[in-house]
């Protein structure tokens, strides 16, 4: 083989070396490219994941501070608004108004055409409440069919009427569903800054009651008096303590035995609430359910004594002893559509036999809106339930429209009761409610008897059943069934007891 020069080597070598170098520098700007594309693949990647969880972010933030139905404020962004506008008012020296409207017989809507027709209504308000409203005026859904406004700059009662009027009539046009024409109403309470409170929660609180007088008496809107609302600064605070109690199961019932005067026989009792106050002792229902009844807790409340007391028959039922429950209804619950659903659940829940519940309204509860009484009640009598006027004689109801009313028994008040012996009048009050309820075919039973007179005169006039202090105070359900195997002290009786019965309910 031929030498090859030592140039002819150095160049080949060189050229080798920069083929070498060549690939590597190839290799080198590949690894670069490559590493450069995933960096921006990376950085638009982080970036697309960023304006996403931003997004969501901003949507959970607004789904947090809006109502999903109808896109208004919900309860916590109002407040806030609320807490600004103070803060503005404060430093302005300015005033502002406040109102809280729910929707009359709003349950009417869904019962009849549906929830799904229902939430269309409740979409329709806020532009309905738009159209008459200032941009600087914050609209918000509180629940169901509960509205709230703000109203900036409407220093006085008659600045907030005026605009409650106008919500007024702008609801008043009608709806229109399914070429079904809807009228709908609204009741609207109405407090002002800082005449009728100085923080959120007051403010609320006290349009709450002011709607809650409009809807009383059917007035449309009414401004917060002070001289109607009951709710001291104690009782306010009782209020709080009484959504703690709720939880707690603070709340205890006693029951009251019914005899029949005839017989002695115990086959029935009333439910009666009392609160066991960690700090102040038993408090009677006079001092908490007229709180209750004037802010939402007492459609919760209601449901606790009936849940309560249906255990406590499903308990009784158990150990063999079977007794019919009363549990006294409030107006509220009479305005509630859904409270007979309620009623059907827990009989189902712990059950019950529908016979042996029975449901206490008075004369004025049912008078408040006699229509919207009407209709509960008789679902409630389609599902069995027993059906009572209580305080009978106290109210202003007609006969004509108690004859209209699915009832089976009619509770002479007791102050009539109580002195029928001194009062000639009272009486002829009790003889005379026991010939009506003969002649309706009711049942009739006297409260408040409290002497072995007044069961004799009962027993004399026709009554069927005696309730009160003669028998026993309400007591509590171990105390009742260790009561129940004494002998009644009446003169009319033959040492009657009450007797334990066999329960001949399905499924227990």
């Amino acid at each position: 083989m031929r030498r090859l020069t030592l140039t002819a080597q150095f160049g080949i070598l060189s050229a080798v070396l920069i083929a070498a170098l060549g690939i590597a520098f190839r290799a080198d700007l590949f690894d670069a490219i490559t590493l450069a594309t995933l960096y921006l693949v990376q950085v638009a990647f982080v970036a697309r994941a960023a304006r996403k969880l931003r997004l969501q972010v901003e949507e959970n933030e607004y789904q947090a501070l809006h109502d999903t139905l109808t896109s208004l404020p919900n309860r916590t962004l109002f407040r806030d608004r609320v807490e600004q506008a103070i803060l503005q008012a404060r430093r302005e020296d300015s005033r502002f108004s406040l109102l809280i409207m729910d929707l009359d017989r709003f349950k009417e809507i869904n019962d009849t055409l549906g929830h799904r027709n229902g939430d269309l209504i409740l979409q329709a308000i806020g532009p309905r409440l738009r159209g008459v409203l200032r941009d600087v005026d914050s609209i918000a859904r509180f629940g169901g069919d509960e509205f709230a406004v703000l109203l900036p700059g409407a220093a006085n009662s008659d600045a907030a009427l005026r605009v409650a009027s106008k919500i007024a009539t702008a609801l008043s046009r009608p709806f229109m569903l399914k070429g079904l024409t809807l009228d709908v109403e609204a009741s609207i309470g109405i407090s002002l800054f800082p005449d009728h409170g100085n923080d959120v929660d007051t403010l609320v609180q006290r349009a709450d009651v002011a709607m809650y007088m409009a809807k009383e008496a059917h007035a449309g809107f009414e401004v917060y008096a002070a001289d109607r609302d009951q709710n001291t600064p104690k009782r306010l605070a009782l209020l709080g303590e009484l959504r703690r109690a709720l939880e707690n199961k603070e709340l205890v019932l006693f029951y009251q035995p019914k005899a029949d005067i005839k017989t002695g026989k115990v086959n029935s009792v009333e439910a009666l609430l009392r609160w066991q106050h960690p700090e102040h002792g038993l408090i009677f229902p006079d001092d908490f359910i007229p709180l209750a009844e004037h802010t939402g807790l007492i459609r919760p409340l209601t449901l606790y004594v009936l849940n309560e007391a249906l255990e406590q028959s499903h308990l009784w039922q158990q150990q063999g002893l079977t007794l019919n429950i009363a549990v006294n209804l409030s107006a509220r619950n009479l305005l509630d559509a859904e409270l007979p659903d309620d009623v059907a659940r827990l009989l189902d829940t712990w059950h019950v036999d529908p016979s042996l519940l029975k449901l206490e309204i008075t004369e004025n509860t049912i008078m408040l809106d006699p229509p919207k009484a009407l209709e509960v009640l008789t679902k409630l009598r389609d599902l069995g339930v027993g059906l009572s006027i209580d305080d009978f004689g106290t109210g202003y109801s007609s006969l004509s429209y108690l004859r209209k009313l699915p009832v089976d028994e009619l509770k002479i008040d007791r102050s009539f009761v109580m002195s029928m012996t001194q009062s000639e009048n009272d009486q002829q009050i009790v003889r005379s409610t026991i010939d009506l309820s003969r002649n309706m075919g009711l049942k009739v039973v006297a409260e408040g008897v409290e002497t072995k007179e007044i069961w004799h005169d009962l027993a004399e006039l026709g009554c069927d059943v005696a309730q009160g202090y003669y028998l026993t105070r309400p007591i509590p359900p171990q105390e009742l069934v260790e009561w129940l195997e004494k002998p009644i002290d009446a003169p009319v009786l033959e040492k009657a007891r009450g007797r334990k019965q066999a329960s001949g309910l399905k499924g227990l």
